[in-house]
């Protein structure tokens, strides 16, 4: 009797669980120094573990310019985590609508085209959440190799992300 409880209460809970889960994309443009260094556009896929974005994981892949050619620019997966969220902030002046000035910290792992990979700590002061969507503008990161020595660091000039 105990079993199919738990088997009935598994089987509501995970679809609820699922339904509260937000998924979205992302294009950001971003040029690395060091480790990897190119010039890239960044397909990312994010889930938001919150439903309000305060912690989100992301997944994504770049194509980058590099010496004049096309190349693979990496795979990234990071977990993003918002400092604080405020309303009424000095930013306000940039959007039509009303949005949330949330900075934020982010880790994860990059990998480049021979799947060498290297840490990366990133900081985003301008990050701004919408109703479906978030920007962000000048996200650094830091970059630190397998013995976690300094390789590089990396900015993302602009990205936009949306969210369903």
């Amino acid at each position: 009797m105990r079993k199919t409880v738990l088997l009935l209460l598994l089987v509501i809970l995970i679809p609820c669980t699922l339904s509260a889960l937000s998924f979205g994309y992302g294009v950001s443009l971003e040029g690395w120094s060091g480790f990897n260094e190119s010039s890239a556009a960044r397909l990312s896929f994010m889930l938001d573990l919150t439903d309000s974005r305060h912690v989100t994981l992301e997944g994504g892949a770049a194509l980058g310019i590099s010496s004049g050619c096309m190349i693979f620019s990496g795979l990234n997966a990071d977990l993003s985590v918002r400092t604080f969220s405020v309303t009424h902030h000095p930013f306000s002046f940039m959007f039509a609508n009303t949005v949330i000035w949330s900075p934020g910290l982010s880790f994860g792992i990059i990998a480049d085209d021979s799947f060498d990979y290297a840490w990366r700590f990133g900081l985003s002061l301008l990050d701004f959440i919408d109703v479906h969507f978030r920007y962000e503008f000048l996200k650094a990161y830091v970059t630190f190799n397998r013995s976690f020595s300094y390789a590089g660091w990396a900015v993302d000039l602009f990205r936009v992300s949306y969210y369903f």
